[in-house]
């Protein structure tokens, strides 16, 4: 599993976006414009090509991938299974990350029962029936109850999904084996933890709670009513929470 820039938009200070489980790059949705509007935002995406799946390979790639691009010093943007693969990133790889805005993740998944049995189960849904359970499980799970029609068009014209396909099972496979709580004192950057009290995937405000406890330099924001996903909402006001971040990370400049 690697990571590449799958867009790469904006002038200003950098923000590199860490996806979800979904692995696109692409659930910001209009969210993207209005961050590119004040920020260079790299938005990266996954490939399973290579065959080997761990955090540490998976973040080496992002270093590589953003130096490559080049940008010294940025802020993290990361959104739920990529909460912890921008926390691998910035245990591994301080120089680059100034500061982390991590959304409705995880560094340890508690909800096993639950990750166990989708495991066993994704394997048997067919596309088909994915993409019909998505449509409806994006109004009525994924985002918030209010979520706004422009967000949930925009949503629906994303290209089809390949579904539960073996990289997004490999994805699962390393969510499984995840624990980065006993590393996390070490990350000294600036953290924003975000998490939605409605969040139907994640037990977001327990695993960000855990996570604020042990992370030297973290503030815990709420998000009350929010669902899953929260990023391409356009109420929240995300290019502001990231211009708080970027005066954190940068203040001794």
């Amino acid at each position: 599993m690697l990571a590449h820039i799958h867009a790469d938009r904006g002038t200003g200070r950098a923000v590199v976006y860490v996806p979800g489980i979904d692995a696109t790059g692409e659930l910001m949705l209009g969210t993207s414009e209005r961050i590119e509007s004040e920020f260079r935002l790299l938005r990266l995406a996954y490939t399973a090509d290579v065959e080997d799946d761990s955090y540490v390979d998976l973040a080496a790639s992002i270093a590589r991938a953003v130096r490559e691009a080049g940008v010294v010093r940025a802020l993290v943007l990361g959104e739920s299974f990529g909460v912890a693969v921008a926390l691998r990133t910035a245990l591994d790889h301080p120089d680059l990350v100034a500061g982390l805005a991590l959304v409705n993740g995880f560094a340890h998944y508690r909800r096993r029962a639950a990750l166990a049995w989708s495991r066993f189960s994704a394997p048997l849904v067919p596309t088909w029936a994915f993409q019909l359970g998505r449509s409806w499980f994006a109004a009525g799970k994924l985002f918030a109850k209010d979520v706004d029609e422009d967000t949930l068009r925009r949503f629906h014209e994303l290209p089809p999904s390949e579904g539960f396909d073996q990289a997004y099972m490999r994805r699962m496979a390393m969510i499984a084996s995840l624990d980065l709580r006993p590393e996390l004192h070490r990350i000294a950057q600036p953290v924003s933890l975000f998490a939605s009290t409605d969040d139907h995937v994640v037990a977001s405000l327990e695993e960000a709670r855990e996570m604020a406890a042990l992370l030297p330099n973290a503030e815990l924001h709420v998000l009350e009513g929010a669902g899953h996903v929260v990023l391409p909402m356009p109420d929240e006001p995300w290019v502001d929470r990231l211009r708080e971040l970027e005066a954190r990370a940068f203040s001794h400049a």
